[in-house]
């Protein structure tokens, strides 16, 4: 609920989304096409395989499948990709979706989404313009540590290229860090408790706040400090 006027503070503004071109048929281009036609957003596949495109012209109800190459520039003049709200590059190659990327911010397009595989690339992404990155490997590897630690985990999220996580963990009533103020509980450098969710309250804490059992907590950690949480939380929280 408080999403919009947060966003406000950071100059940020949620814009509605009318349209989308995806650069890449594979699996992920597909399944996104189908989402998005659930949702009336019209929707253009550019799919440089002309046996996949005869595929998924048979597959998609209301998407217009492109047969073409997705890095053209020429193709994206043609296809007026400067008025698209938003273009995401989903190809299998991390090169090809940075450069469509750069291309479409170039010729107008309102938010250009990047699939990367590699990690090594993250920390240059956001130096060439480009601020919006999805990264398979990163949601398979969240995806896993939190069916690995769930029980007491209930989400986590890895974040910087795996130099980070969002922990999301219950209380224990046998826990470090119940029935006492936060000022005398010791956090290991590096982690920082963001929030206590006590039913449908969200509390910010302070000093003087307590965490009782069966609170939520959401923690923030860099990578060195995750196993150091393990006391906390009695919860065996070990990096991949």
């Amino acid at each position: 609920k408080k999403l919009k006027n947060t966003l406000n503070l950071f100059g940020k503004k949620i814009q509605p989304v009318r349209n989308v071109l995806i650069i890449g048929g594979g699996r992920i281009g597909e399944r996104l096409a189908k989402i998005l036609e659930l949702d009336s957003i019209k929707t253009k596949i550019i799919e440089s395989d002309i046996n996949r495109c005869h595929y998924l012209s048979e597959k998609m109800n209301k998407t217009v499948i492109i047969h073409g190459d997705g890095s053209d520039q020429k193709l994206f003049r043609e296809e007026n990709v400067g008025n698209s709200d938003v273009v995401v590059s989903a190809t299998n190659d991390d090169e090809t979706n940075i450069l469509v990327s750069l291309l479409a911010k170039n010729v107008g397009a309102q938010t250009a989404i990047t699939r990367i595989e590699k990690s090594n690339y993250f920390p240059l992404l956001s130096t060439i313009g480009i601020e919006k990155v999805v990264s398979p490997r990163l949601s398979a590897i969240s995806s896993i540590l939190q069916e690995v630690r769930k029980g007491k985990v209930l989400s986590d999220i890895s974040i910087f290229g795996e130099r980070g996580e969002f922990i999301e963990a219950v209380a224990l009533e046998s826990s470090g860090i119940t029935d006492k103020p936060l000022k005398r509980i010791s956090f290991p450098k590096g982690a920082i408790l963001a929030c206590i969710i006590r039913e449908t309250n969200i509390i910010i804490p302070k000093g003087d706040s307590v965490i009782k059992p069966g609170d939520s907590v959401i923690i923030f950690a860099v990578k060195a400090a995750v196993k150091k949480l393990e006391k906390l939380l009695t919860v065996k929280l070990d990096f991949f």
